[in-house]
């Protein structure tokens, strides 16, 4: 998961799901839908788990602060974890002379 990525609009966080039988096999092949709160947005709301069992969304914000990304299997299992935006950094400096 990356986390923490300037508020502006079009920097990710990135949050992965894997999915496993009781035994730790990967589950490939399922149906995941994502979904987000506090004015974030998803760069895609669903995905199908690889041949390791994993998916992957993208979250970006224009918004500071901590957003819930919640992930819904194919069998209705659902999970939430936070990401969070911080303040804009530019980079840039600016001089008046």
């Amino acid at each position: 998961m990356d986390d923490n990525a300037p508020a502006n609009g079009f920097s990710a966080n990135s949050v992965l799901v894997r999915v496993s039988e009781s035994d730790d096999t990967p589950h490939p092949g399922l149906p995941i839908a994502f979904s987000v709160d506090n004015g974030a947005v998803l760069l895609t709301t669903d995905a199908v788990t690889n041949h390791y069992g994993v998916a992957e969304v993208n979250v970006v914000s224009s918004r500071v602060g901590r957003c819930t990304v919640t992930v819904v299997d194919g069998e209705g299992k659902r999970r939430s974890t936070a990401v969070n935006f911080t303040e804009r950094r530019s980079g840039l400096i600016l001089a008046l002379r």
